[in-house]
């Protein structure tokens, strides 16, 4: 716990990556049961949602950019556990939540070596000194304000997601022949 910008990062990560998946479509089993069908779309399944990236908010499209680099050590790593997993069948809807929580433990992991470097290079500065005994000083105030935020956002966001229902009419589907 020593490094406290890194685990900062991850908190603020953390709340960024739940609030986004709070506010895309609300759970779709369906969907994900007709693509186990065979059924084909330009939409997958992220965390039981669809997910297409054009018709996803910006706040979404920004933390899958800042989460790429964890998203191709992700998919390395499902490459090489490839022969391993295809004898589960979980099926798109379970597998997306699998999935999505891996790419958030991979995530969390590159926010802590982003923090680690970024502290690294601040404590080299002199007038970084200031903002270091700050941030040792509140750090518990903020993670925890952090976390409460977040606990009372995620619910919110997601009330009105649950509102607004399916909200990507564009998408292209096929049914399997």
């Amino acid at each position: 716990m020593q490094n406290r910008l890194a685990w900062l990062f991850a908190c603020l990560h953390a709340a960024w990556f739940f609030l986004a998946i709070a506010n895309m479509s609300p759970p779709s089993p369906a969907f994900a049961d007709f693509l186990d069908k065979g059924g084909w779309s330009t939409a997958t399944i992220f965390a039981g949602r669809p997910f297409h990236f054009h018709y996803e908010s910006v706040f979404l499209q920004l933390l899958v950019w800042v989460d790429m680099p964890s998203a191709l050590v992700e998919a390395l790593l499902g490459l090489v556990s490839f022969p391993l997993l295809m004898n589960i069948h979980l099926g798109h809807y379970l597998a997306s939540y699998f999935g999505a929580g891996f790419l958030f433990l991979i995530a969390t992991c590159q926010w802590l070596a982003l923090g680690n470097v970024v502290q690294s290079w601040l404590l080299s500065k002199s007038w970084a000194n200031l903002l270091g005994r700050k941030l040792v000083r509140y750090f518990a105030v903020t993670i925890t304000f952090i976390f409460l935020v977040t606990m009372v956002s995620v619910p919110l966001v997601n009330q009105r997601s649950q509102r607004l229902g399916f909200r990507h009419s564009a998408i292209s589907f096929r049914t399997p022949k």
